[in-house]
């Protein structure tokens, strides 16, 4: 058991340190989406969704965003900057939810 703790934990850390890696991209942050339906920005949905494996956040603003990002099995959110359009947060098993924040990406 302790084995299997230690590597969720690590595999915890490394995903979080990638994620937190996109942080680092500056632009302007709106928090919510601008009035476009998705089907008019090219993606599939504004805001969060998810496919039978994958997380997605969908950006229908024109500027990069600011997001929270719940993991599942971590016991802190994270937050990221993302841009306009479709991004992959990661899959289903790992991410449970996201949601645009206040803030500046920078």
């Amino acid at each position: 058991m302790r084995k299997t703790t230690s590597k969720l934990r690590l595999t915890a850390a490394a995903f979080s340190a990638a994620l937190l890696a996109g942080t680092a991209l500056t632009g302007s942050a709106h928090a919510a989406p601008e009035g476009k339906p998705a089907t008019q920005t090219g993606i599939k949905a504004c805001g969060y969704y998810e496919t039978q494996t994958d997380a997605y956040y969908g950006h229908c603003g024109t500027a990069w965003v600011k997001i929270q990002v719940d993991i599942d099995w971590w016991f802190t959110d994270i937050k990221r900057c993302v841009p306009p359009g479709e991004t992959h947060l990661g899959t289903t098993d790992e991410i449970d939810n996201a949601w645009a924040i206040e803030g500046t990406c920078g």
